[in-house]
């Protein structure tokens, strides 16, 4: 994804404020290895990709620095919405350093149908995201995982996960993404179907204590 950017030298609630009216965005870009950037970007572009916008999906920002075309490539790390019109007021950008880890949320990807489900299970994704630590050059835009060996009442758990080498999940091993719920209608049908089996033995049972408490009172 690529986007055009210019140096911003507005700054303060009122300049910005005119610029959104003016159909620009303002943000700024940061990074270990360099000061933060003030830059704005156009409305109208950016809404081409906004649907695409992800903290594990690289951009390149076009921009002119000092008279001078650069491509700067970049994540977007935070994007900020108007809650009463539901705009996008600003946009973060991170620029990492090679060799140097950052945190991400990488999107999970579900795929396959549980067999669990085919018995009457109820699939849940408990995360959509990943949280990790990674090297620039092991990113991926998102993290497939197949859930269709899981039966009922089994789920896919962190420690399931083959990551590229660079990443590292920042959740505990035994972390369920996705369960197999085993509904209470089938675990009470369950339940009927091995009742009969268990209540044989203790009806005998009770019945002969009684005979033999109706022999001592004989007696």
């Amino acid at each position: 994804m690529q986007l055009t950017a210019e140096i911003r030298t507005e700054h303060g609630k009122r300049p910005v404020r005119r610029l959104r009216n003016q159909g620009i965005i303002p943000g700024v870009i940061y990074g270990p290895e360099m000061k933060p950037m003030a830059i704005k970007l156009k409305k109208q572009e950016v809404e081409k990709f906004v649907h695409a916008l992800s903290e594990a999906k690289p951009v390149t920002l076009q921009i002119n620095v000092d008279g001078e075309t650069q491509n700067i490539e970049v994540f977007v790390k935070k994007v900020q919405i108007d809650k009463v019109t539901d705009e996008i007021v600003h946009i973060d950008f991170y620029r990492p350093a090679m060799g140097h880890v950052m945190r991400i949320e990488i999107p999970i990807r579900v795929v396959g149908k549980p067999v669990g489900v085919e018995k009457g299970g109820i699939m849940e994704v408990l995360h959509t995201e990943l949280p990790v630590e990674t090297l620039p050059s092991a990113l991926v835009e998102h993290i497939e995982i197949d859930v269709s060996g899981l039966d009922l009442g089994e789920s896919y758990h962190v420690r399931d996960l083959k990551l590229p080498e660079g990443m590292k999940a920042l959740l505990a091993s035994d972390e369920a993404l996705v369960t197999v719920i085993v509904p209470r209608g089938l675990q009470a049908e369950e339940v009927v179907a091995a009742a009969p089996a268990e209540t044989a033995e203790p009806e005998v049972i009770k019945k002969g204590k009684k005979a033999e408490e109706t022999e001592e009172e004989k007696e």
